[in-house]
Parts: structure tokens; C-alpha cells; sequence
């Protein structure tokens, strides 16, 4: 399971992204969306100066059925709009990921939190590409590390004595004496290691595709494939936090 931030881009014809846009002063905050027998209800907390114009402009929209003013106070007011339920909202029931609450939206572009495995995540970015929503960014707090102990120590003293370097600056016997390990213990934990980080790698880069599409190779990720030893070394080092020697 990974926590995963998201920066989306709404569709410019939903409701919320056109009337975000008309005033990206202001910042609008989904609470929450429920389906009711008269359709879908989504509270917004709306904060800024244009407050009275964001307003005037969900009234205006014709895909939002009704906007009622729940509570006007002096440095908020709370809106409740009955309409098609926001992009990612219809996307996230699609894929069956739940949302964390509030999504925060300005200026067209809503950043929201999902917690779920990557299948289902990769799914949700495919339903926000169906709904005309484009995610422009994406970054993952893990629940656990992705290296053990054991492997991350190992790794950083691979990078640091040279063994990922070209031409290396260290052999794997060497390492493994330095580490006072056996060369096929040293092998096998480095190629865990590296299997992890690489997997790791693949799997953001696809999670940052613009069109979330199955068939759609991603051209980042086919650039690192074609040098797979720098694109390990690269991620080995960030992974551990060190920097690579220069070759």
C-alpha cells in the first residue's frame, strides 16, 4: 500500500475547474461529495476575495443544478452544489480508491491524497484520463522502505567504493571482502536490492505518465532502459543517499 499525493488538472468544461479558474484567487475546498436521491452533493468551503464571485458563478453554471450558501462567515463561506460529482470523485469510484479528505482546488487544479496499492492507483489515473482530467504530478509516502537495512547498507557501500561507477572502481570480491561477507551472499543481496529499486522506478515513472494509458509507452522510462547500468546506479544512490562518484 503506498500514500500517494496528487496534483490533477480538471476538465476545463466540469463545474468545478471552469468556476476555479474564473477566479484563481480563490481557493475552494471539497469536503466531501455523497450521491443523494436528488443527485450529487459536493460541500465547498470557499476562502479569498472572490468568494461572492465564485458564488455567483456555480449559480450560473447550467451542469450545477443548485448551489444553496450553507454558512457565510467572514473569512469563509460554505457552499453546497448539486451536480455531476468533481472528475476525480466519479474516477475514484471507478477504480474503488478511497479519497483523503479535503481536496484543495485552485486556479483549476485540485491537489488530493489516495492511499491504495499500485494496480489500483494506476487504475484511478486511467479513470482521471477518462473523465478529461490530466494529473500533472505525483509523489508517494511510502508506508515501508524500500530497501532493508541490510540491503540499503550494503548498497551505500557498493556506491561509495566504486562498484557502480564505469568503469568500476571496485569488483564484487572485493566488496564482498570488505564487507566481510560471502561473494554470493554479497550477489544476492545487491541483485534483491537492485531488483526492488528498479521495480520502484518503473512503477512512479508510470504513475506520472500524462495520459495514463495502457498502450502509451513512456518515453522516460524507455530513455533509462536503454541505460540501465547509469539509470540503477542513479536510483541505487538516491535510494541510500549518496552520490555516485563520477565516472
Amino acid at each position: 500500500m503506498s500514500r500517494t499525493r496528487l496534483r490533477v488538472r480538471l476538465p476545463t468544461d466540469s463545474w468545478l475547474g471552469a468556476v476555479s479558474r474564473a477566479s484563481p484567487e480563490a481557493t475552494l475546498r471539497a469536503t466531501g461529495t455523497v450521491a443523494a436521491d436528488e443527485g450529487d452533493v459536493t460541500a465547498l468551503t470557499v476562502t479569498g476575495a472572490d468568494r461572492p464571485r465564485v458564488v455567483e458563478a456555480l449559480r450560473d453554471r447550467d451542469d450545477a443544478d443548485r448551489t444553496e450558501v450553507v454558512e457565510r462567515g467572514r473569512a469563509e463561506t460554505i457552499v453546497r452544489v448539486t451536480g455531476p460529482a468533481p472528475s476525480y470523485v466519479a474516477a475514484a469510484r471507478r477504480a474503488g480508491v478511497p479519497l483523503e479528505s479535503a481536496v484543495e482546488v485552485r486556479d483549476g487544479r485540485a491537489t488530493l491524497a489516495v492511499v491504495d496499492d499500485r494496480e489500483r492507483l494506476s487504475a484511478f489515473g486511467r479513470r482521471l484520463a477518462a473523465e478529461g482530467a490530466t494529473v500533472e504530478s505525483a509523489g508517494g509516502d511510502e508506508s515501508e522502505p524500500v530497501l532493508t537495512q541490510a540491503q540499503r547498507d550494503l548498497v551505500r557501500a557498493a556506491i561509495e567504493a566504486g562498484y557502480y561507477d564505469t568503469p568500476r572502481e571496485c569488483t564484487l570480491t572485493e566488496l564482498a571482502a570488505d564487507r566481510d561477507i560471502a561473494k554470493s551472499t554479497c550477489s544476492e543481496t545487491l541483485h534483491r536490492a537492485e531488483g526492488r529499486v528498479l521495480r520502484r522506478f518503473v512503477e512512479d515513472e508510470s504513475m506520472l505518465v500524462a495520459e495514463w494509458t495502457d498502450d502509451k509507452p513512456d518515453e522516460t522510462t524507455t530513455g533509462h532502459a536503454e541505460d540501465a547500468e547509469d539509470a540503477r546506479a542513479l536510483d541505487l544512490a538516491e535510494t541510500v543517499g549518496v552520490t555516485p562518484t563520477e565516472p
